[in-house]
């Protein structure tokens, strides 16, 4: 069966009144995919043509899917949704976007979850009205900018995807904004991104279903949707970006942040960070393990031969005194049962071992006056559970710990530096 789960690779065709296209672009598909020598299928989106579209297609032994929900967003979805194939290759069924260049984007599918054939990056180019080609570079450069993406072509709609990339999506855009959506979403759920070059071409026969002007006013309208979903403390790369932040306060207090746990860490090789998300101090210390609870974080962070551990912080699957030093950065708030994690760590942790907890000081005026402020700001607003430097130290000094140093980063984000009790809680 065509749409079987063992099919490798499905190319998806979204057509309204594409017949005359079709017939000499079908031939040419089938001609590459046979090259690839790999299991595939040619899938046909029909959007409610009302020439030979279907015939055509079903004729050179496509697979036809009608169409549910309006638009480009509604093929894509449908395609989705119906298309059990382990990479899935959208194109235009125009000849805008040229067959052989299948090749190029599967030959890369195993570099990155979403590939995209780019016209916006270097040796790309798009062979369109000066207009729309002014239009499209500028909508580009600034969804990428304001979005923090790096990709150049975002409203390419030639790409190559995994399965696992786009098995959960949840995708409401109707439009060509859908396009943006995904990539949005996938960013945030630490998925691989890149660009292969390619060449727009003018389409071969009928026009053009897409209008420049609404083009841009679609992008514009979702823009602000996109920067919520892409800015929330949820995204995979949230700590990541603000440690490269435009936002100078944003990118201080980070690196500020980095230098003090760096320096309370010092040349010691067993290292824990318990939700470490997508923290620099993984890349600054390679000899760091890291334990989050978010699958996402941890995906955007991996790399070969990095420790990364998918665990919740009351339950780490580690040997008693297994580390001389644990993290525990802007965590605590966020967790139900902050003695049992404690407990935990105290475990985890050597006699002797060092625990550096951070967390924002309710206590302080300068944190009451920034936790209002990021909350105006903030997309998500999650700040958790409040706590105050008397009430950390009472929950470490119950639980086997003596502090040694406090700091904090301008008055406001408290850092203990405490110590595990030889004979004390956790042995």
């Amino acid at each position: 069966m065509s749409n079987s789960p063992s099919l490798e690779l499905a190319v998806v065709l979204p057509c309204l009144n594409e017949g005359d296209n079709l017939r000499l672009l079908l031939p040419r598909i089938r001609s590459v995919l046979d090259d690839l020598a790999t299991n595939s299928h040619i899938f046909v989106i029909d959007g409610g043509s009302s020439d030979d579209t279907v015939r055509t297609a079903t004729d050179f032994g496509a697979t036809v899917i009608s169409q549910r929900g309006r638009g480009y967003g509604g093929a894509i979805r449908t395609a989705f949704e119906d298309i059990q194939a382990r990479w899935l290759l959208t194109m235009d069924a125009d000849f805008s976007h040229h067959p052989v260049l299948i090749k190029y984007l599967f030959v890369r599918r195993h570099d990155a979850e979403i590939v995209i054939a780019s016209r916006h990056v270097y040796q790309g180019y798009g062979d369109m009205p000066l207009s729309r080609r002014i239009l499209s570079g500028s909508l580009n450069r600034v969804f990428a900018w304001v979005l923090g993406m790096k990709v150049g072509d975002l409203s390419s709609g030639f790409r190559l995807y995994h399965r696992n990339a786009i098995a959960r999506l949840e995708l409401t855009y109707e439009t060509y904004a859908v396009l943006q959506e995904i990539l949005v979403q996938a960013y945030c759920e630490g998925f691989r991104v890149l660009e292969e070059p390619f060449h727009y071409l003018p389409r071969l026969h009928g026009a053009s279903h897409a209008r420049v002007f609404q083009f841009g006013v679609v992008y514009l309208k979702a823009l602000g949707a996109l920067w919520k979903r892409r800015n929330s403390s949820a995204s995979a790369d949230y700590e990541t970006r603000a440690f490269y932040s435009i936002i100078p306060l944003q990118r201080w207090w980070q690196r500020k942040r980095y230098k003090i746990l760096r320096d309370l860490i010092g040349d010691r090789m067993h290292v824990l960070d318990v939700g470490c998300g997508s923290s620099q101090m993984l890349n600054c210390m390679p000899q760091m393990t890291g334990v989050d609870s978010r699958h996402n974080k941890l995906r955007f962070m991996r790399r070969t031969a990095r420790i990364l551990v998918n665990a919740d912080a009351a339950s780490l699957p580690f040997a008693d005194h297994r580390f001389e030093v644990i993290v525990l950065s802007q965590v605590l708030m966020h967790v139900d049962n902050p003695v049992e994690v404690i407990r935990e760590l105290a475990r985890c942790l050597r006699p002797g071992g060092e625990l550096i907890v951070g967390t924002p000081d309710s206590s302080r005026w300068r944190w009451r006056f920034l936790g209002w402020l990021y909350g105006l700001v903030h997309p998500d607003g999650r700040q958790g559970q409040a706590y105050n430097a008397d009430e950390l130290r009472r929950l470490l000094g119950q639980n086997g710990f003596d502090i040694v140093e406090s700091q904090y980063i301008l008055g406001a984000e408290l850092i203990l530096l405490a110590r595990k009790r030889r004979g004390g809680g956790g042995n």
